[in-house]
């Protein structure tokens, strides 16, 4: 059920199109939580889905996603970074094995026990996802272009 929940949360993160709620539409639970764990956010934007509430936001001018279950607990979160803050073995796998494509987006996923990267990038023939976890790189998904 994990790998499924995380699975669905990269998707989300990397292809977000999710409407916007008002902060008095989501579980005040997710809503307390999220302010003493992130007083300091800018520009918030909630989203809630059937298995999850989402809070979108800035923190230190970057973009910020905490996940909350349907009981307003804290679940994960998706900080996007630039690929300087990546790990430096990550940074030298990408340099030697995807040269020939271009990074689109990198971000962080963090959850109670466990931290992950992810790269989306592409070249002109496909596009991929590469999952940094236990310190291996390998190809999360793949997709080819038309």
């Amino acid at each position: 059920m994990k790998k499924l929940f995380i699975a669905a949360m990269v998707t989300l993160t990397i292809s977000t199109s999710a409407f916007a709620q008002e902060a008095t539409q989501i579980d005040q639970k997710a809503v307390q939580n999220f302010e003493s764990s992130y007083g300091g956010a800018s520009k918030v934007e909630w989203t809630s889905k059937d298995n999850f509430t989402k809070a979108s936001f800035l923190q230190d001018e970057q973009k910020v996603e905490v996940f909350y279950n349907p009981e307003g607990d804290f679940i994960a979160t998706t900080k996007h970074v630039k690929m300087e803050e990546l790990p430096t073995f990550v940074k030298r796998t990408f340099t030697k094995k995807y040269s020939d494509y271009t990074v689109k987006e990198a971000f962080k996923f963090t959850a109670e026990d466990e931290t992950e990267y992810f790269v989306s990038a592409e070249n002109e023939k496909e596009s991929l996802v590469l999952k940094v976890a236990q310190g291996s790189v390998f190809v999360y998904s793949r997709a080819n272009k038309m």
